[in-house]
């Protein structure tokens, strides 16, 4: 198969990520910032992990300068606009560091 729809989400998917998801949707299953139970306090590790390992990666020194988009239209539109500073910006399947 040629899968020429990338902008719209990545295929396949790495088998780690499929285990990640499901790990998270068998265990955790919360959303992180929406309370402070237990499920909630571990999705907001996850996140903040996250953006850890993704600074470490990409350079940056303040990881909360990490943002999670839904999407590239979204990731493109937040830079255009000049919403926010300098950072990394993340969709589904686009990395973009903005300068």
């Amino acid at each position: 198969m040629i899968y020429l729809d990338n902008a719209a989400t990545s295929w396949p998917k790495p088998p780690e990520v499929k285990e990640a998801m499901v790990r998270f949707m068998e265990e955790i299953g919360a959303n992180p910032g929406r309370s402070g139970h237990l499920l909630s306090i571990e999705a907001a590790r996850i996140i903040y992990e996250t953006r850890e390992i993704l600074s470490t990666l990409f350079n940056v020194k303040d990881s909360s300068r990490i943002v999670f988009t839904l999407n590239a239209t979204e990731s493109i539109n937040l830079a255009l606009k000049g919403l926010i500073r300098p950072a990394i910006i993340s969709s589904q399947a686009v990395w973009n560091t903005i300068q």
